[in-house]
């Protein structure tokens, strides 16, 4: 399987990062996963952080080097990312669980298969059109199901950070699951936070990503939307895959062939200066979390 993924994620105009964003391969599959702590919600880093871990650490266990089934995966890796948090905020004793979205993408066998919570988005785009791009879970994507609001209009609401469903938290996530798509050479799956969809329209993302190599087209995106956020920008993070072979005169970037036969990677802290400060407790304390999640996903047989 050949393709280029690149990630991505700055903090913008906020004190703290609290987007998490990272990918996992094996030489026959490759996850992609990214979650936007909610800010509304103290803490919303541990949530972000306790997601892409869980997933990634999910997928590295079961992935050998396919995953059986993709679609129990999503669910099961977003799931237990809610458990996890929950599980956190007891042994914390935090007032109530932070919360994060994410979005989270499985490719294997020439085909491709997501699932999100909340605003974080997957757009998939041909080599010509947007072919799809996931649904928001949030007040003003009812606005606009109720043809109140224009889509374009969605990023400059008020309301546009309401959202109605989150991973963590006393309710479990409403998992949108979609049906696994074909995938073609040349096409590209671009997930990304409401930082940066908000800011560009599909009208700019589809000519940049079809002009330049990914990690060019994705760097002049988030310059685009950091320079009209302004100051006051939210944080901004991607994770996108072109499929097949990238064919650019300039391309410098390494194949996925290159990479070795398995590989891991994410962008879990250091996402800025002080990222991690106001955790709830050390780094030390927040690995030893980790540790003793995983190994109690493990005991279960996830």
């Amino acid at each position: 399987m050949k393709y280029v993924v690149y990630q991505a994620s700055r903090r913008g105009g906020r004190p703290h990062n609290e987007d998490r964003v990272g990918y996992a391969y094996t030489s026959e599959s490759l996850l992609m996963v990214l979650a936007d702590g909610m800010g509304g919600h103290a803490h919303g880093e541990i949530a972000s952080q306790l997601t892409v871990q869980i997933v990634t650490g999910l997928f590295n266990a079961r992935a050998k080097p396919l995953l059986p089934d993709m679609a129990s995966f999503l669910l099961d890796g977003i799931y237990a990312s809610h458990d996890a948090i929950n599980e956190y905020t007891m042994r914390h004793k935090l007032p109530e669980p932070p919360r994060t979205t994410c979005v989270v993408c499985v490719v294997q066998k020439g085909m491709a298969c997501w699932a999100h919570v909340g605003d974080s988005r997957l757009y998939h785009f041909s080599r010509v059109a947007l072919k799809s791009h996931t649904h928001d879970h949030s007040a003003v994507q009812q606005m606009v199901d109720d043809g109140l609001l224009d889509e374009d209009q969605m990023g400059l609401h008020p309301d546009r950070n309401k959202l109605y469903n989150s991973v963590g938290g006393y309710m479990l996530p409403d998992i949108e699951l979609e049906q696994p798509v074909q995938l073609r050479d040349g096409d590209v799956l671009y997930l990304c936070s409401d930082g940066v969809w908000s800011e560009l329209a599909v009208q700019e993302m589809l000519p940049t990503l079809r002009a330049y190599p990914l990690e060019r087209a994705v760097r002049q995106m988030l310059d685009h939307a950091e320079f009209r956020a302004g100051q006051y920008a939210d944080n901004l993070s991607v994770v996108a895959m072109r499929y097949g072979e990238e064919v650019f005169d300039d391309n410098e970037l390494v194949q996925a062939d290159d990479l070795g036969l398995d590989g891991f990677t994410t962008q879990l802290k250091r996402l800025g200066n002080k990222e991690m400060e106001d955790l709830a407790g050390s780094d030390y304390e927040l690995e030893r979390a980790l540790a003793e999640i995983q190994s109690a996903l493990g005991r279960k047989k996830l």
